[in-house]
């Protein structure tokens, strides 16, 4: 059995303040239990909490209802064809005791839990804005001086979706997450099954076995570091942009992925670079919506198409 870590600190107060972080008027999940049951509630409740998430902890074992979840899809567009799947999202019900303790853990591993600064998704105090100006700023640095810089657009299949447990563990344990939360990981994403709500009934229940939890708070900090191979190999090539000795060949906003080069060799190797990465996380490319385009002089040139693995990726007009 693995030992309780003593340095995981379960505060009364920061299961408290996780609490008070969630937000009211939500539907409630598969337990049918609500924010407000847990906000409401008499304030012993959170000592009941305590013993319940070390208990959890020393023991790696988290309750069958906590992997449950109930999907609902919703409709991307209206205007669309109703009967095609590829025009619903689905967003999913978790019940709140289990996104409390993700809460907890998400607290109690944030310094651990970072992502590479390339990376603009999912975090504080960054965002599209600021993945956007970092782009324009490279492009512009390099226009100014006289260069043209070759770009490449790279979109993965259903990313959150296919991420691959084993993997995605190796890769928190490998940045110094608890040996202990990981273990309750492992053995909560064993448990994860879903059904899906259409109409006001509920499908037979199916087990997950891929992804990261939707719904969860902790899932896009683990995802960032799930994909953060990507930046950590590019960077380690040291191929792509670079302004004052700092590396800008690749920006990442959660699974969206720019490739920047001053020149159509360099950017072949960081799409080479970018295959093997998807290959080692068991990741593929969307080859049709991943495009390479030029911005600069060179954009007057026609120039061959490069490889996305054995695939031919197009270039495009930016106009």
């Amino acid at each position: 059995m693995q030992q309780y870590d003593d340095r995981i600190s379960l505060s009364v107060e920061l299961i408290d303040l996780c609490l008070s972080k969630l937000k009211m008027g939500k539907a409630p999940g598969p337990d049918d239990m609500s924010t407000e049951h847990l906000r409401y509630a008499h304030p012993l409740l959170i000592m009941h909490l305590k013993c319940l998430f070390r208990l959890i902890l020393k023991h790696s074992y988290v309750p069958e209802m906590f992997g449950s979840g109930v999907s609902i899809p919703l409709l991307k567009d209206k205007s669309g064809c109703v009967h095609d799947v590829d025009n619903y999202r689905a967003i999913t019900l978790l019940p709140v005791i289990s996104k409390v303790f993700e809460m907890v853990l998400l607290a109690v591993c944030e310094p651990v839990l970072e992502s590479d600064p390339l990376q603009f998704g999912f975090k504080h105090n960054a965002g599209c804005n600021d993945a956007i100006f970092s782009l324009k700023s490279v492009i512009k640095y390099f226009n100014e001086r006289g260069s043209s810089v070759f770009l490449a657009t790279l979109d993965i299949k259903k990313a959150f979706d296919h991420v691959h447990h084993y993997k995605m563990f190796r890769s928190l344990l490998s940045i110094g997450v608890p040996l202990i939360v990981v273990d309750v990981l492992s053995n909560w994403y064993s448990k994860m099954f879903c059904v899906v709500k259409w109409n006001g009934s509920l499908s037979r229940g199916f087990t997950v076995g891929s992804g990261v939890r939707q719904g969860s708070c902790l899932s896009p900090a683990i995802f960032n570091i799930f994909v953060n191979a990507f930046i950590v190999n590019l960077r380690q090539s040291d191929i792509g942009c670079h302004i004052l000795n700092m590396y800008y060949g690749c920006l990442l906003y959660a699974d969206d992925i720019v490739l920047l080069s001053p020149t159509t060799k360099g950017l072949q190797l960081m799409l080479d670079i970018s295959f093997r990465t998807a290959c080692d996380l068991s990741l593929q490319f969307n080859c049709n919506k991943s495009h390479c385009m030029v911005v600069g002089k060179a954009a007057a040139v026609k120039l061959q198409s490069l490889l996305l693995g054995d695939t031919h990726v197009h270039w495009v007009s930016i106009n």
